[in-house]
């Protein structure tokens, strides 16, 4: 019979080579499918939706957002800022960062950040995005970016 340390080991073993089998599988390239491009999506509206958290995202709600994350308050988002906003490990952190820089200045601004992305969102064009217009904005933008950076 094992031990409890051995069956540690044996369990963590397992784990790093599943986690090394995922992350290979992206650096080679394997393209997310919708249902992961949703789960993204959705982990993203809820990240955003916070004051309140009415299932609706208005722009004021975005700009503060964009001011907590811009920690060294110079009114940009550096890459390091924003992926500390994405997470570190976001798969599409770089090319959705590219993205928004339309200036292509290495620093988001709330111009590009906010205002851009939110007026594409809000098709209707009242005062706040709603879960389905954030959802199809993302899930296009996503899919773009999974087919030609992923």
């Amino acid at each position: 019979m094992q031990n409890s340390v051995s069956i540690y080991l044996e369990f963590e073993q397992k784990m790093k080579l599943m986690v090394f089998a995922s992350l290979a599988v992206i650096v080679l390239g394997q393209h997310l499918n919708t249902h992961e491009l949703q789960q993204l999506v959705d982990a993203g509206f809820v990240s955003l939706d916070v004051n309140p958290k009415d299932n609706l995202l208005e722009y004021d709600e975005l700009v503060t957002l964009f001011n907590q994350k811009d920690v060294d308050g110079d009114g940009l988002l550096s890459m390091t800022e924003f992926q500390a906003h994405v997470g570190a490990d976001f798969l599409f952190a770089e090319p959705l960062f590219n993205n928004y820089d339309v200036n292509k200045d290495q620093k988001l601004s709330v111009q590009e950040f906010v205002d851009n992305a939110y007026h594409a969102m809000n098709t209707n064009g009242d005062t706040q995005v709603t879960r389905h217009e954030f959802d199809h904005y993302y899930t296009q933008l996503l899919h773009h970016l999974n087919q030609h950076h992923g």
